[in-house]
């Protein structure tokens, strides 16, 4: 078949339309003139019966956004995304800044919420939370989700603990009068620092999240997936230490005056542990950071008493749960269940015991874990013996040994208990309570404060724009309903005035151009790089093309017209046919669906693939059928 210059294709469209009052043999441009479209419709009605007047064969939906951040001074930008930024079908939808006061964008219709971030001008996170999704509005305000604690600190020190454990000072670090004996170099902890309990911690009601969204860091092969080891039988810690870089350990050190918050955000254990924090000052002497006064904040910092799930709080032996909730998830197709955490808002002592929620510029913020028994709670004459800092050499130098039962470990291992990194614009840390494996998922936070973050390490990826697949009948057949001839991939955030057009398969062989309304964009064989009469639905191509940038309007929608994309497809030499966005109840030669869709093989009609796909055409709410595959083998995707 000739292949037509993309010009001439355009002159035949646009002169028809100049004919189109003289004769209808020259209305070319006309698709009711197809000559193939009246069979189509009429093999369309046999095949999947009758259409909803309501039908619009476009799964996007208009969201309008109201925003209220009053009380957050801070902030300067705001994010909409499809779930927690890093998980694996999280997209970034719309990006303003924070001072919009309203604000539209595409959204899945089917969708109950959003994830929405708030960030400072240094992308530091103020705000990251699920926002529900009603009639097509949603509220983004801090007294619906993720309110922020209350101005003032209610926090003082409390009792200090008392102990008479001791540790060995085998390295001869420790100044001899503090040994037990000239013959025992044995040193009682409290005659080096002082541990506090705390009164009236601030804690609060965190941010949510979804298993499905921390599957990438907690589920197979994640940086903290449980009992994780390699071929080589290397743990996680092991396994990652060149992201992580375990031996650096983990502390926070403020780059400006600000709070300081850590959310429960996952755990693994049976362990009864306790977690803490020590501060210390820029300049500060390794001496002086030893001895520095030690802060219980979690008196109780087991997953099942700071994490629900579906609103519901966790049973007393629960520790494990989260991990088989991933673990169903991901082998069995589990429910994706809804995680909140709880948030701790630390404390700032300064040298006279006054307590604020602001931590001075170049504090240094270290957090330490009480390693409880297996079922039962220490005794509190041994909390400083089972304490573990996110320091290594802090560890060494209250020198401790402990046996490990996977192959990989070291000695030096012992003291690597922490490690931290950037995922996402989120900080996290993670901890291991010495249960042999150094999976290092025991406990899990997201840290949020005015920190240093240049030399923590990221591992994230920054998520894609939000992606619609427009897939298009050109009706070179009218029977097969495959809707692979031209599959296309628009990627746009909404705020932009640029988006993205990738081709993904041309299932047709007949020229099929794409435009967005006057603006040509291109032929889609010549775009894959094949001739016109390549099938590459049959070819086993997993090509695609290059993404071509075109601008668009501030306001531009999918949900409206499919974009107002529209495809001219060139029958012959002189005619030329416009497939466009089907209208509310017709019968549809583009439909609208979620980037992450697979499309049919060739000659595989989309009701095979698909088996809900008739309840859509018949009721357009019936809106998740995409999400039924009769068999992988019948779909593409690339």
């Amino acid at each position: 078949m000739k292949f037509f210059d993309k010009s001439a294709v355009m002159a035949i469209a646009t002169g028809a339309i100049v004919f189109s009052a003289c004769s209808h043999e020259t209305d070319y441009y006309n698709p009711d003139l197809n000559p193939n479209k009246a069979q189509y419709e009429k093999n369309w009605k046999n095949t999947f019966g009758d259409i909803n007047p309501e039908q619009d064969w476009n799964v996007a939906a208009k969201v309008t956004a109201s925003v209220s951040l009053d009380g957050m001074q801070d902030a300067a930008n705001i994010m909409v995304y499809t779930g927690l930024p890093g998980g694996l079908n999280s997209r970034l939808v719309a990006a303003y800044p924070a001072q919009t006061r309203t604000f539209s964008f595409d959204y899945e219709e089917s969708a109950k919420d959003a994830y929405v971030l708030i960030t400072d001008r240094n992308d530091r996170i103020l705000l990251g939370n699920y926002f529900s999704i009603d009639n097509g509005e949603i509220n983004i305000a801090l007294n619906t989700r993720g309110t922020r604690a209350e101005d003032g600190c209610g926090t003082s020190l409390g009792e200090t603990i008392k102990t008479n454990n001791v540790f060995r000072d085998e390295k001869g670090y420790w100044p001899a009068d503090l040994y037990e004996s000239r013959y025992n170099p044995a040193i009682k902890y409290n005659d080096v620092f002082d541990l506090y309990k705390l009164n009236n911690v601030a804690t609060k009601t965190g941010s949510s999240w979804k298993i499905s969204d921390i599957v990438d860091i907690v589920g197979k092969g994640g940086v903290f997936a449980e009992q994780q080891y390699n071929e080589k039988g290397e743990c996680n810690l092991i396994k990652w230490e060149e992201d992580l870089k375990p031996s650096e350990g983990a502390e926070y050190v403020m780059e400006e005056d600000g709070p300081m918050e850590i959310t429960f955000m996952y755990g693994g254990t049976i362990k009864f542990n306790k977690l803490g924090y020590i501060c210390y000052k820029d300049g500060a002497t390794k001496d002086e950071i030893l001895k520095s006064p030690r802060y219980l904040l979690m008196d109780d910092a087991r997953p099942q008493h700071n994490v629900t799930i579906d609103g519901t709080s966790m049973g007393e032996q629960d520790g494990m749960k989260l991990p088989g909730l991933v673990e169903s998830y991901e082998k069995y197709d589990g429910a994706d269940a809804t995680l909140t955490g709880t948030t701790y808002k630390l404390a700032y002592f300064d040298e006279n015991g006054n307590s604020s929620f602001t931590f001075p510029a170049g504090t240094h913020i270290v957090f330490f874990e009480i390693i409880g028994n297996n079922g039962s709670w220490w005794n509190e004459d041994q909390y400083c013996f089972n304490i573990r800092y996110s320091l290594p050499w802090m560890n060494r130098d209250f020198y401790y040994k402990r046996n490990e039962n996977h192959p990989s470990w070291k000695e030096y291992d012992a003291a690597q208990t922490f490690v931290t990194y950037r995922w996402n614009g989120q900080t996290v840390l993670g901890m291991e309570d010495e249960g042999g494996d150094d999976d290092m998922n025991d406990i899990l936070f997201f840290v949020n404060g005015k920190f240093k973050s240049h030399d923590i390490p990221d591992i994230g990826n920054d998520p894609a724009p939000q992606e619609w697949i427009l897939a298009c009948e050109d009706l070179g057949s009218t029977d097969d309903f495959d809707f692979n001839d031209v599959v296309f991939r628009v990627s746009h955030i909404a705020g932009k005035t640029e988006a993205e057009v990738t081709v993904l398969d041309a299932g047709g062989i007949l020229p099929a151009t794409i435009f967005r309304g006057d603006t040509e964009i291109g032929e889609a064989h010549e775009m894959l790089g094949v001739a016109t009469n390549v099938m590459t639905t049959e070819e086993k191509n997993t090509t695609v093309s290059e993404p071509k940038k075109i601008s668009v309007p501030a306001d531009f929608s999918m949900t409206e017209n499919m974009g107002g994309f529209k495809i001219y497809v060139a029958n012959n030499e002189t005619s030329v046919v416009s497939v466009n966005a089907p209208g509310k109840g017709e019968v549809p030669q583009i439909i609208c669906v979620p980037g992450t869709w697979k499309w049919p093989k060739e000659r595989v009609s989309i009701s095979d693939a698909y088996p809900d796909f008739g309840k859509w055409g018949a009721n357009w709410q019936d809106n998740t059928w995409y999400n039924n595959i009769s068999d992988e083998k019948n779909v593409i995707s690339k």
